[in-house]
């Protein structure tokens, strides 16, 4: 049976109902497919009621009271995952990386704040609209919504703690880039992990906040790199292209033919980044309208 990035490469029949080379017809691909995303989705619902049972517990044991070296660490880790500094670093490391060169990692560099971003704004406008209590919040402990005590409580700061807006921005960051380099994944992830610990060790949020961040994360992760990576892509490498032309005329007429990709480790197609996730676990969860068209 042939794998997820198989089947998204597979030439299809005019008639669109079996995949030349599959032993699949396309509606059960589609069945497959739908499958996944109700089994991700019941865990993911899962997860969030045992964490929503375990906010107590877990509080009691992260939460840090006194001025100690971990607080410090916490409250650095904290402001290392707001959205400003993912924004600097990923357009200014971007830039460099470009200039220097170093166009692969400065797209995915690019490409994976980009996708932090979108996450964390997405998470804000849903926790504006929930407007759950912050642990060290005044109010009695719940869900309010958007109007409370007569007034409009939206982007009121105790009242915006589901989801946690910093998890939800570095896990979609690391979700992204586990997704298109795992080298660089794991150190993304390592720095998702602190950020989170450091929003419950400041009792800025309560545990199933972080939770809910990571799934919003990882899903939205998934759905920008699908949809919204490769026009991304697309642009980079027009970019890259017009640079290159201009650097070329600048220093006359090259020596050799210059080849159409002139590097291939730089020359990343619209749809590599929707087609190594079509190779990930988690690649099968969202069709790519992208992968037919090319495949055809």
């Amino acid at each position: 049976m042939p794998n997820a990035s198989e089947r998204s490469l597979t030439p299809r029949c005019k008639s669109g109902d079996w995949p030349v080379g599959s032993l699949q017809p396309a509606w059960e691909l589609k069945k497959e497919r739908i499958q996944r995303i109700l089994v991700w989705s019941v865990l993911s619902l899962v997860a969030l009621t045992l964490a929503f049972l375990a906010d107590g517990s877990v509080a009691r044991i992260l939460t840090l009271q006194s001025s100690t070296f971990w607080r410090d660490l916490a409250v650095y880790s904290s402001k290392a995952g707001e959205g400003w500094v993912v924004a600097t670093v990923g357009g200014i490391g971007s830039i460099v990386l470009f200039l220097c060169g170093r166009v692969h990692v400065s797209k995915i560099l690019f490409l994976t704040a980009g996708t932090g971003l979108l996450t964390g704004a997405a998470a804000t406008i849903i926790r504006s609209l929930i407007g759950r209590t912050r642990p060290d919040a005044q109010e009695l402990q719940g869900f309010y919504g958007i109007w409370h005590d007569s007034h409009w409580i939206i982007g009121q700061y105790q009242f915006g703690a589901f989801p946690s807006g910093h998890a939800a921005t570095v896990i979609g960051l690391a979700a992204a880039t586990w997704l298109l380099d795992r080298r660089f994944g794991i150190l993304a992830a390592l720095y998702a992990l602190l950020v989170s610990w450091s929003r419950i060790a400041l009792n800025c949020h309560h545990f199933s906040d972080a939770i809910a961040a990571g799934i919003l994360g990882v899903f939205g992760a998934q759905l920008v790199l699908t949809y919204i990576a490769p026009v991304v892509m697309s642009l980079l490498q027009h970019l890259h292209n017009a640079w290159l032309a201009r650097t070329v005329r600048g220093t006359g007429p090259p020596r050799h033919p210059v080849p159409a990709h002139i590097d291939s480790k730089v020359n990343l197609e619209p749809q590599s980044a929707a087609n190594r996730l079509a190779g990930s676990g988690l690649g099968t969860l969202v069709s790519n309208p992208g992968q037919s068209n090319q495949s055809q």
